[in-house]
């Protein structure tokens, strides 16, 4: 037997979260046409676009916007290409071979790279993993 569809009289009831709390702040004219013109395209409200930019940032992996993100993998594969480097030559070990194999490692895994940089940051703050 099929499910039957909601007759349209009735109204499925779902619990909502109070939201007690308002954030609010001031912005230059300029900054809020920029935002109602993002909020248009797509189809929210200047406020409602607001709040879910907030919550997007405050969901986004370690508090990270994408190109914040790109940025810290860069970095963070800087980081480990350097670490290894140094620890080559200080093991005299750098050979051509070797250090192609660290490169080849550090642009197939830069996103592996960054996440162990984060962990460890949240290790050292007592955040956990």
């Amino acid at each position: 037997m099929r499910p039957q569809a909601p007759n349209k009289k009735e109204k499925l009831i779902m619990p909502r979260t109070k939201k007690l709390k308002t954030i609010s702040y001031r912005i230059s004219e300029e900054l809020w046409m920029e935002i109602e013109r993002r909020a248009a395209k797509t189809g929210e409200t200047p406020h409602l676009w607001g709040r879910s930019a907030a919550l997007e940032k405050l969901n986004n992996e370690h508090g990270l916007t994408g190109n914040e993100r790109i940025l810290f993998e860069q970095f963070a594969r800087g980081q480990y290409l350097i670490t290894q480097g140094f620890q080559l030559l200080a093991e005299n070990n750098l050979t051509a071979e070797e250090w192609k194999k660290f490169r080849t490692i550090a642009n197939e895994r830069t996103s592996e790279i960054a996440d162990g940089a984060l962990a460890m940051r949240a290790k050292r703050n007592g955040q956990g993993v």
